[in-house]
């Protein structure tokens, strides 16, 4: 098992993983847990099996609350996380107590919010088992639920007190899952490590054979692109403002497929909206427009006319003109703020300094045809 810091919110927080390693995990809890009186363990119903080799371990030295949770956008709401309240409240949790997310980035949020508001705050877990929430969502203060406005508009910051991954949990996940959760990673070298597509290219096709060895290298990306803007912004509330690319419209889509669209699907298919808005608005070029196009390739992403042709366009708009980032820059009727490139690794600044930048909100519409057009074309020779 292995052991890195990650900085959040001021503290470092140990992120342990490897592989078969998922007792040594269940152990370690246990040792951060000196003082607990109780756990409360949040579990996708998916990974029951995993949950329980964790909750045996933890019933042999406390008490263990279980509560298990059909994950899915459509359920990432403020009921569930009142339920969970409820039901562990009811059988005896205390502010002594440690809440442990055991899922993806749906419930990581739901225990998080969880965790922050019993007693007003307690201790939390993250135990990631897919790619976006091991190699992205987890690496992170923000804790937060979709309202019927849009995605992730109730929430708050806080950071957990250990985060593990026994790999093996996400060597279950089936491919096509796994490629459309790892556009986060394509996101972090779009917009922060252009040094290291090489590494990620190779750690997607190495996932059928080596799955191990590629997980280790993308969970590293992750971290890598991370790390450096949570220890000056953990909040990401400025420069860490970058990882929201390719979310605008990512988590437009995703809320109005209402659960029949992935998180990573949806980033992926925002980041090519974003980069076509940049080339319309002359900041991107042609050949890292086709980078982009080339990278979200590597993922097999369903046909683009089948999946984004029948999108109401007008709920679409609808989502865009709530996006979470309202308010970082002056309100203007009919504008939206949009994290954009100017080249692969440098984010262009907009007002005050944040990097965002105003679009008009019929653009990533007129953007998102143009995807639907050209996604399945030909790349440019030498790309």
């Amino acid at each position: 098992m292995h052991e890195r810091l990650v900085p959040l919110d001021g503290k470092d927080v140990p992120y342990l993983y490897g592989m078969d390693c998922a007792g040594e995990i269940a152990d370690a809890i246990t040792t951060m847990m000196d003082r607990a009186d109780s756990a409360v363990l949040v579990a996708d119903r998916r990974v029951a099996g995993h949950a329980d080799v964790i909750a045996a371990r933890l019933r042999a030295v406390l008490p263990v609350t279980r509560y298990d949770v059909e994950a899915g956008d459509r359920q990432k709401r403020l009921p569930l996380v009142e339920e969970i309240l409820e039901h562990a409240i009811a059988r005896g949790a205390t502010r002594g107590s440690v809440v442990i997310g055991m899922g993806g980035g749906m419930v990581g949020n739901v225990a998080g919010l969880v965790a922050a508001l019993m007693y007003r705050g307690t201790r939390l877990v993250h135990l990631p088992t897919t790619p976006v929430a091991a190699f992205d969502s987890v690496l992170s203060v923000k804790q937060a639920v979709n309202l019927s406005g849009g995605k992730n508009l109730c929430g708050t910051y806080y950071a957990p007190s250990l985060i593990a991954c026994d790999l093996r949990w996400l060597a279950g996940v089936p491919d096509a899952e796994m490629l459309t959760g790892l556009a986060e990673m394509v996101k972090n070298v779009l917009a922060v490590l252009p040094a290291r597509q090489d590494v990620l290219i190779d750690a997607l096709h190495r996932l059928s054979v080596d799955r191990e060895s590629a997980l280790l290298d993308l969970l590293e990306i992750g971290r890598e692109a991370k790390a450096p803007f949570l220890r000056v912004d953990p909040r990401e509330r400025r420069e860490a403002l970058i990882f929201e690319y390719g979310h605008t419209t990512g988590h437009a889509l995703e809320f109005v497929a209402r659960g029949a669209m992935s998180h990573g699907e949806a980033v992926a298919w925002g980041m090519l909206v974003a980069a076509e808005v940049s080339r319309m608005l002359g900041h991107l070029d042609s050949r890292d427009v086709e980078r982009h196009y080339q990278l979200i390739r590597c993922l097999r992403l369903p046909d683009a006319a089948t999946r984004l042709g029948g999108m109401d366009p007008d709920a679409v708009r609808g989502i865009l003109a709530k996006d979470n980032k309202r308010g970082y820059l002056p309100h203007v009727a009919g504008q939206i703020a949009m994290v954009l490139l100017d080249a692969p690794g440098h984010v262009l600044t907009g007002d005050g300094g944040y990097p965002l930048v105003p679009v008009p909100i019929d653009l990533p519409l007129a953007a998102l045809d143009t995807v639907i057009r050209s996604v399945n074309r030909e790349p440019v020779r030498g790309a």
